[in-house]
């Protein structure tokens, strides 16, 4: 889709704006926006609205900042083809106008990233990773998933933190199975270059040793359940099971989730993508209702896999464990919550299975009210907490001088956070999608899911 670089004035008038930020509900209130960005927030009385502007009525309705989906995969090698036509405009339609692109190839991603700026293509604002770093697998030579730079050593790690570097990356992303030695290499070597280092809590490094060697976010709530455990020491031996997941010493958990609210480690807890794995099971895949915006390819290729892989694993534990362990998880959320941890809304889409890019973040905010926070808490995990974390400080907000990224609703999402599916109009970087233009996004979607 190729869009008019000039923009209009837009006026949204007699909108009740949430901010959640300084948790403020301003009802009757008039934004102005021109070129981009936000020029005047204030009561609709006091507001005189340019002579030539596009005046949005939003008489009854809500506006919240742009969400951000802090962990996602939008090129992730050749396992999500027709990413630029499906994901990208997904996001948008649900109001997702930010992500963090937490692994896939950053050539394609900086050109999307510099299309989307110069208003020839839809879709959100990224900060992007590039490729992963990770280690092989037991066989020695095969990786876990695309999109990655395999690190043994850890001179590997420093070649490759720099070649990211080079490439313009905006922050290293680590995995699983990077070695001891690898990993505080490349951690070391990104705070010498000023990169923020994020991502899992490798298998053979404890939760502890990645606050000291300050990482600046964690993903799926990695290594809490195992530092929490008194057998810790085991699992990063490689002997880790549910029943030692589950194996929790309170007043050691206690001590762990303070540490991590002492060192401003961010949490990303991806928490509709855990209740997916952890019961895949129960999910039926032939008649999901957001199916009609997945490629087949998906389906038949990468989710396929994914699945196979989770429902060998999970076998291994009965329905009852693993209920209790997403039970866990919730109440794992709601403590970080509760110490001032700050949490962060991913959904790690498209690699989730039926975690549909755009839709899957609104699940996200259900799952943080679930866990215990505020429907204006859920909100800041996409908004506010995303400014602070990527040190942003014109996104994420409903003032003067912010980015044009805004979400108009037809129902209020601080009486029900499911409120936030009720899109009437979107803005991104001062366009506007209203329900024709949400209509015709997805209309696309649709028909380049399934070739037409």
């Amino acid at each position: 889709m190729i869009l008019a670089l000039c923009l209009q004035v837009v006026a949204i008038a007699h909108a009740t704006v949430i901010d959640p930020g300084p948790g403020s509900v301003r009802a009757n209130q008039t934004v102005v926006i021109r070129d981009h960005r936000i020029a005047q927030v204030g009561d609709a009385a006091r507001v005189a609205i340019p002579p030539n502007a596009r005046v949005i009525d939003a008489t009854g309705q809500y506006l919240i900042p742009g969400l951000w989906d802090m962990h996602v995969h939008s090129v992730f090698g050749d396992w999500f083809p027709g990413g630029r036509d499906v994901i990208l405009p997904l996001y948008i339609a649900n109001g997702v106008t930010g992500v963090r692109d937490m692994g896939g190839e950053i050539t394609v991603l900086q050109g999307w990233r510099d299309s989307i700026s110069a208003g020839t293509l839809v879709g959100p604002r990224m900060i992007i990773a590039g490729p992963m770093l990770d280690g092989y697998l037991a066989d020695g030579k095969s990786m876990r998933f695309p999109s990655s730079i395999p690190v043994t050593t850890a001179d590997d790690a420093v070649r490759a933190v720099r070649l990211l570097a080079s490439q313009h990356a905006d922050f290293i992303k680590v995995q699983s199975e990077v070695p001891r030695d690898a990993y505080f290499a490349a951690a070391a070597e990104a705070h010498r270059l000023g990169l923020p280092i994020v991502g899992h809590v490798p298998w053979r490094v404890r939760l502890d040793e990645t606050i000291t060697a300050g990482q600046a976010s964690i993903e799926h709530l990695m290594g809490l359940f195992e530092a929490c455990g008194t057998h810790e020491d085991q699992f990063v031996s490689g002997k880790g099971t549910m029943q030692l997941l589950l194996d929790t010493d309170q007043a050691r958990c206690d001590a762990v989730i303070k540490r991590v609210a002492q060192a401003h480690i961010a949490q990303c807890p991806t928490l509709y993508w855990q209740k997916g794995e952890t019961l895949l099971d129960l999910i039926d895949q032939e008649h999901q209702p957001l199916a009609r915006y997945v490629p087949m390819s998906w389906r038949t290729g990468a989710w396929k896999q994914f699945s196979d892989a989770i429902m060998s694993d999970i076998a291994k534990d009965p329905l009852e464990r693993r209920q209790e362990y997403w039970r866990r998880q919730l109440v794992m959320t709601g403590a970080l919550y509760h110490a001032g941890v700050l949490l962060l809304a991913g959904t790690d889409a498209a690699p989730g299975v039926f975690v549909v890019p755009g839709f899957s973040l609104h699940q996200e905010l259900a799952e943080f009210v679930e866990a215990g926070l505020t429907p204006m808490d859920a909100l800041r995990t996409a908004t506010s907490n995303a400014a602070q974390f990527l040190k942003l400080n014109d996104i994420g907000r409903v003032s003067s001088g912010a980015r044009a990224d805004l979400v108009l609703l037809s129902a209020n999402p601080l009486d029900d956070i499911h409120n936030s599916t009720t899109i009437v109009t979107v803005v991104a970087n001062g366009r506007v999608f209203d329900h024709t233009g949400l209509s015709d996004l997805l209309s696309g979607v649709e028909r380049a899911a399934h070739g037409k």
